[in-house]
């Protein structure tokens, strides 16, 4: 050590001739400024695998945000139906909420308000026959019974104009009968028709007349206004009209049809869909079949058509008829279905119209309704019945369909068992409140007649908590009183109407609000998409994890180890591959029912299949990397490579595949849905799709918000799979921010 020293000492290695006498040893000093020895000083930290992985996954923003939204959907899924108080089991009905449109704010600010907007619905404006002006006329418009008129609001009335469809309170117009190029291959003729008639029709001994049959000409039409040309489609051509006698007859077992000409079929003009006018004047069904040397004259099962021709080219055909009416002399049960008559205070329009609207419906509204002996008419066979130039009022409003649903409405009947409940403090499915909304007494007497009245001066209705269900306290003429007393049907003697508030009826303090609004069963569609998804993400994660733990271990032994081994095994991955999945979910379905357990075993079954071939791709890129030969090389074995060495490196692009698999699980149960293999006892997000797909055209958000919340997942998740990839690449590791 002493040695070391003195060779580092200036003075002691220096020649004897270059020593300088004024220079002493205590002159030189040595000094250690860093007491770290090495050739550039580290830049990065230590830190765990977690931390690194966690700030690498943080440079990717959109894997942040696919995370977020992730994470608030799986927690939205636990908690909403957790504390939402709605029923949405498989077999739930809420009666009274059905259709309820999604409200966030009160009614009337135009947006998330729970009101739709109807736009020109045909009115009738006709229901008060003393009304000379329109504004008098209007005050007593009403749509159909299917509206209620204190949830209307907002009404804009349109002048009277032309529609060329069914409008239900329509007057005139013009019925276009077509056969389109849709249904040319399905029959010779096709026909705008009476119903069949039985009534044995004998020409020799009753006369039939058609006393119009009125088609729309071409010199009509030149003379129409633009406004009324415009709703002509030129889409129609030229087609072969007629009007026949149609009769049935068996041979065997078959029915055979035998057309009768009654005025000629002949080429018609056309622009658009309207055709020329073939005859005005009467005709004699009896004399028309004569004169065409027909010799029959008995008929047992017949009916009257307009026919056009079926000549199976590529254009549609069709023509416009505005009247058809008929006369019978002699066959009274013939003359009650094919003509208008008046009988009493009763009317038949027959078979024959004036019309084009009236015809056109499919049931009739209103006074119609109560007075028509027969209104099915007219029928269309192999064609299809529109409307031209039908007149009629419109209005757009909007409705508020919780006013409708859950205000004030005129109850028939109030049972006495709530109004019992009501009156009690006892909590009860109506009084869920335990409070007493209400007292009453209603009893009866006899009068000096002998008959049951109610005893007013007993009589007593009074509101004590405007909780109460009763939107105004009871009056006399709202009870209705047996004159005879109790019997079976009326045990009490008595019944009871009123005014209810339906929201209260149901034991609702305020007016609810179903952000996502109600479906046709009146299950609330939040709690209703979060309780699917919450079973659908169960369904995704567990079929999920199985899968990839399966397909990890395979695809790492066939990757890993190879030959015969990687050859057997691939051999019955291609043979379980081939197989089509939906056969597979079809049998599994079959054998063990539609639950959770059997969709889940159908997807593992081949799911597995593609993380146990990126797995062994993997595995086959890596074997070979000269780290994993020089752990074999220390007597790593085979496990010990496969888990520290290979898997870790290979694990980016496996967990990638991994994390896709979820919202693919998700899709494939939303697709089996719509062929009726969906679960039977519990929700999904493919239940709801499937259950709402007929409503998509009238209640779109049915279908919307759960479409919506699939978009979300599928994105969410393909995103955080990219971001999970780049975190857990280990070539990665140590990277600058």
């Amino acid at each position: 050590m002493k040695k070391k020293e003195d060779e580092f000492e200036l003075l002691n290695n220096l020649p004897e001739e270059a020593r300088d006498p004024e220079i002493s040893k205590d002159d030189f000093k040595l000094v250690t400024k860093d007491t770290t020895i090495h050739e550039q000083k580290f830049q990065t930290k230590p830190t765990t695998f977690f931390k690194d992985c966690l700030r690498r996954f943080r440079k990717n923003k959109s894997s942040v945000v696919a995370a977020v939204i992730l994470g608030l959907l799986l927690l939205l899924s636990i908690v909403i139906p957790a504390v939402s108080p709605y029923d949405v089991s498989a077999g739930a009905a809420n009666t009274g909420f059905e259709y309820l449109e999604p409200k966030l704010f009160n009614a009337g600010t135009g947006f998330w308000d729970g009101t739709r907007k109807y736009k020109d619905y045909s009115v009738d404006i006709s229901a008060n026959p003393t009304a000379k002006t329109d504004e008098e006329k209007q005050k007593d418009w009403w749509p159909n019974e299917t509206f209620v008129r204190s949830a209307i609001s907002k009404k804009e009335f349109s002048d009277e104009k032309y529609t060329d469809y069914v409008s239900d309170f329509g007057k005139g117009g013009f019925l276009r009968h077509s056969i389109l190029k849709s249904i040319k291959e399905e029959a010779e003729y096709a026909e705008l028709r009476t119903q069949e008639i039985t009534d044995v029709l004998d020409l020799s001994k009753e006369t039939v007349l058609i006393t119009a049959f009125d088609t729309y000409d071409f010199d009509k039409i030149e003379k129409l206004p633009d406004e009324k040309l415009q709703k002509f489609d030129s889409d129609y051509e030229l087609a072969k009209v007629g009007l026949d006698l149609v009769a049935i007859d068996m041979d065997g077992d078959d029915e055979v049809k035998t057309y009768y000409p009654i005025i000629e079929p002949k080429v018609v003009h056309n622009i658009g869909s309207a055709v020329s006018s073939m005859s005005e004047e009467t005709v004699n069904v009896g004399d028309a079949l004569s004169e065409s040397g027909e010799t029959r004259t008995k008929f047992e099962r017949y009916y009257f058509a307009v026919t056009i021709k079926n000549e199976r080219d590529e254009q549609n055909k069709s023509s416009l008829i505005h009247s058809w009416t008929f006369d019978v002399v002699g066959n009274d049960a013939l003359k009650a279905k094919l003509c208008d008559y008046v009988s009493g205070d009763k009317v038949n329009d027959g078979a024959s119209f004036t019309d084009a609207t009236a015809s056109g419906r499919e049931t009739l509204y209103l006074d119609q309704a109560k007075t028509a002996l027969n209104y099915g008419y007219l029928v269309s066979s192999n064609a299809a019945r529109q409307l031209f130039m039908s007149k009629g009022y419109f209005v757009s409003f909007v409705y508020d369909t919780y006013e409708a649903k859950l205000g004030t409405k005129w109850k028939e009947r109030i049972s006495v068992s709530d109004l019992d409940q009501w009156s009690t403090a006892k909590v009860t499915d109506k009084n869920p409140w335990g409070v007493k909304l209400m007292e009453y007494n209603i009893s009866t007497k006899k009068n000096s007649s002998g008959k049951y009245v109610l005893d007013t001066n007993a009589f007593y209705c009074h509101i004590l908590d405007e909780r109460c269900p009763l939107a105004q306290e009871l009056r006399p003429e709202d009870i209705y009183v047996d004159p005879y007393g109790i019997s079976k049907s009326n045990p009490l003697g008595y019944e009871v109407d009123g005014y209810i508030t339906m929201y209260k009826y149901y034991g609702y303090e305020e007016m609810p609000k179903f952000l996502l609004g109600t479906d046709k069963n009146g299950k609330d569609m939040l709690k209703y998409v979060f309780d699917g998804l919450r079973w659908s993400l169960l369904l995704g994660i567990i079929s999920s994890a199985i899968c990839f733990i399966f397909g990890l271990i395979w695809g790492a032994i066939c990757g890993y180890f190879g030959g015969n081994v990687d050859l057997i095994m691939e051999r019955f991955t291609d043979i379980l591959s081939g197989i089509p999945w939906i056969v597979v979910m079809t049998l599994v379905v079959i054998h063990l029912g539609s639950t959770f357990f059997s969709f889940a075993l159908a997807l593992c079954l081949t799911g597995w299949i593609g993380t146990a071939a990126t797995t062994r791709t993997q595995f086959y890129r890596f074997r070979g990397r000269e780290y994993v030969l020089a752990s074999r090389t220390l007597g790593a074995s085979d496990a010990r490579l496969i888990a520290k060495h290979i898997l870790p490196n290979a694990m980016g692009t496996i967990i990638t595949s991994a994390v896709l698999m979820i919202p693919g699980v998700i899709f494939s149960e939303a697709t089996i849905s719509y062929l009726g293999l969906g679960f039977r006892n519990l929700n999904s997000l493919g239940i709801i799709l499937s259950n709402n797909q007929p409503e998509l055209k009238q209640y779109p958000y049915l279908l919307i918000f759960p479409a919506v919340i699939i978009a979300l997942l599928m994105i969410s998740f393909n995103l955080f799979g990219n971001g999970l990839r780049d975190a857990v690449n280990p070539s990665l590791k140590g990277e600058d921010e």
